[in-house]
């Protein structure tokens, strides 16, 4: 049984901020704070200071950016931004970063995204920090750099504290993507050394924001043991997670373990279901298993034209196994009109992959078929490999071949002459 990997490549980088929360009452100032701090009117002729001409300039900007107050216009809130970023206000960075990496209002500009993020990301500004990491990861705007990348990864993973646009302390949860990201650099070494506990680690705290993809690659190293105690419980609790939120991998994996897996969990009709749901993902790993329940009646009816279809499907995905079951139903006509040479295709690209029935099935064709000139030499060959792949059937048919070619019966006159000789 072979599970489905996966290795999540997440392009697509945070738009907003959205894992921060103010400490104690620390909040933005309204009207009366504003123009009556100490219960007297400051007078509006009273000219605001810098850093509120910024936070101004900042909220129109993502008024203008988000277009839910304002309507949408890039090139206003790009110079609002630039505008609040010249007047000191660190965080409108991260935007400047977004609008040039999106090129949203100006022309795509990953190094000037890169600049700004960094910027960005000296204020703590975790989202800046991954997008900082994944551009080093995948090399966007600059040569890839995984130590870098692990680097960036690491710090906007954790938890930590920053000020935000009206200079309160504020908390931020580590970004999921960040964990997931530094537990990929643990687990295939990238950036760092290897390491499965760590790379166990942060899948766990990653899963635990109920990211997918983390539980995932989470269950995975619970079935293996890989930096982490062995659980086949906590292992298809994460699967079902993933595939409960459409990741169609862990659908499949799932279904795998309730067809094949432990007799006391074992379920066909819920794995028939999970394979389904894959199957509309396209997984052909998916369709060939639907094949097999189709074929055999577990978890639903028996159906050899449905077996077929599913089997079909599957058959440019290089699943052996389906050569071999496509050979079968067009050899013996199920589900499908007899076709004895595109039985004698499937048989052949089947055995290629050293499956001995199909084997078996080639030395059958070769030595008895209608459709096929009788060769004897091909015959025998496979079945001698079908018969020490284990298909006993196949060494009673290489015995009735014995003697048959004219080499071999002069082969044997001759050795027969030189013992009578002796």
């Amino acid at each position: 049984m072979k599970f489905k990997k996966i290795t999540i490549a997440l392009s697509q980088l945070l738009l907003v901020s959205t894992l921060s929360h103010a400490d104690g009452l620390c909040k933005e100032a309204d009207f009366w704070q504003s123009w009556f701090p100490k219960g007297e009117f400051v007078g509006f002729g009273h000219a605001p200071s810098i850093d509120k001409i910024a936070k101004a300039q900042f909220q129109f900007a993502q008024n203008y950016h988000r277009g839910n107050i304002l309507t949408k216009d890039y090139s206003r809130a790009l110079d609002l931004f630039q505008r609040a970023a010249n007047n000191g206000l660190t965080q409108a960075h991260f935007k400047l970063g977004l609008i040039n990496h999106y090129g949203q209002g100006k022309v795509k500009d990953l190094s000037g995204a890169y600049v700004h993020y960094k910027k960005a990301a000296r204020q703590n500004s975790p989202e800046a920090e991954f997008n900082l990491g994944l551009m080093n990861r995948y090399g966007l705007g600059r040569p890839k750099n995984m130590t870098a990348a692990y680097e960036w990864f690491n710090k906007s993973a954790e938890e930590k504290a920053g000020i935000n646009i009206h200079q309160c302390k504020v908390n931020s949860a580590g970004v999921k993507e960040s964990q997931f990201n530094l537990a990929q650099m643990y687990h295939y070494g990238l950036g760092t050394t290897k390491n499965m506990k760590m790379a166990a680690n942060w899948y766990e705290k990653a899963a635990a924001h109920n990211m997918k993809e983390a539980q995932f690659n989470l269950a995975k190293l619970l079935l293996s043991g890989e930096g982490i105690t062995y659980n086949f419980v906590r292992a298809m609790k994460n699967y079902q997670l993933a595939a409960d939120q459409g990741l169609a991998e862990a659908q499949l994996n799932l279904a795998q373990m309730l067809h094949y897996g432990p007799s006391n969990f074992q379920d066909h009709f819920a794995a028939y279901n999970w394979y389904q749901k894959a199957a509309n993902a396209e997984l052909s790993e998916a369709e060939f298993n639907l094949g097999l329940m189709n074929h055999y009646g577990r978890g639903t009816n028996q159906d050899y034209i449905a077996a077929f279809s599913h089997y079909i499907k599957a058959k440019d995905a290089n699943i052996p196994e389906a050569y071999l079951n496509l050979g079968f139903l067009y050899h013996y006509g199920l589900g499908t009109p007899i076709d004895q040479e595109k039985a004698f295709k499937y048989f052949k690209m089947a055995a290629r992959h050293d499956l001995p029935q199909a084997q078996y099935h080639l030395g059958l064709l070769y030595y008895d078929s209608k459709w096929l000139l009788q060769d004897k030499r091909q015959s025998a060959y496979w079945l001698e490999k079908a018969s020490k792949n284990g298909i006993e059937e196949a060494e009673l048919l290489i015995q009735t071949l014995a003697m048959r070619e004219p080499e071999d019966t002069d082969l044997y006159i001759s050795n027969y002459e030189a013992i009578n000789v002796d």
